[in-house]
């Protein structure tokens, strides 16, 4: 049988989880990224939702949500 031990805790494991970010072998308890403290997770996440800001304001020169659903204009 494959036994390998988990990257986190060093624990023996039957069935190793590999990591889709880091590629490290992980126990059934540490599988998740947020369970090992995956250092690829923060930078992909960093990269994916980092570069866009929330826009709040609905757009410039847009009606508001009462103007759009009643018909008014501003």
């Amino acid at each position: 049988m494959n036994t390998e031990t988990c990257a986190y805790c060093g624990d023996e494991t039957d069935m190793p989880f590999q990591c889709n970010y880091c590629k490290d072998q992980f126990c059934p308890d540490h599988r998740l990224p947020e369970e090992h403290r995956c250092v690829k997770l923060s930078l992909i996440r960093a990269r994916r939702f980092g570069q866009r800001g929330v826009v709040r304001d609905g757009g410039r020169g847009r009606r508001g949500l009462l103007g759009r659903i009643f018909g008014r204009r501003q």
